[in-house]
């Protein structure tokens, strides 16, 4: 797990990544309901419902699969840790993109970019709790292997 910051447009973000061997190519993105989601929902953008009403009122959630999606949102401890953090995008991603480097087929990345610079010790425990229980929610749903992806982000 690679944890850093990065700025874009002046707002400093902290960035917490990690690589894993997607065994079945299942991708999710997770982010806080804001103006414009809000808007896209109304146009029909998909929004896949996890069964967690509370939930599903705060986030936006898109995915691959909307089954693989409420399987993996299914645990209560990972939707507290989505919702413990108070700004964030949580995602299944290819690669960096076209200025970072490729990773080998079948490696996606776990990622999860907050609005803000953590300085708090607590809150980036939480986060890595978060990631935790996410990378092995994702094993045990069948997306993700134990297997060392052997990538390493820089």
């Amino acid at each position: 797990i690679t944890l850093d910051t990065y700025t874009s447009g002046g707002s400093t973000f902290t960035r917490m990544r990690a690589p894993y061997v997607n065994q079945d190519g299942f991708r999710f993105d997770i982010f806080f309901e804001n103006l414009v989601s809000e808007i896209g929902k109304r146009l029909g953008s998909q929004d896949i419902q996890s069964g967690d009403a509370d939930f599903d009122d705060r986030f936006i959630i898109k995915g691959s699969s909307e089954q693989k999606a409420r399987e993996f949102l299914a645990s209560p401890r990972l939707r507290q840790l989505i919702e413990a953090q108070p700004s964030i995008r949580f995602e299944v991603r290819d690669d960096d993109g076209w200025f970072g480097s490729a990773f080998p087929d079948g490696v996606d990345e776990l990622c999860c970019t907050c609005g803000d610079f953590i300085y708090d010790a607590e809150r980036l425990k939480a986060l890595y709790e978060l990631f935790a229980v996410a990378l092995d929610q994702l094993c045990h749903i069948g997306s993700a292997y134990e297997d060392d992806p052997r990538v390493d982000l820089k």
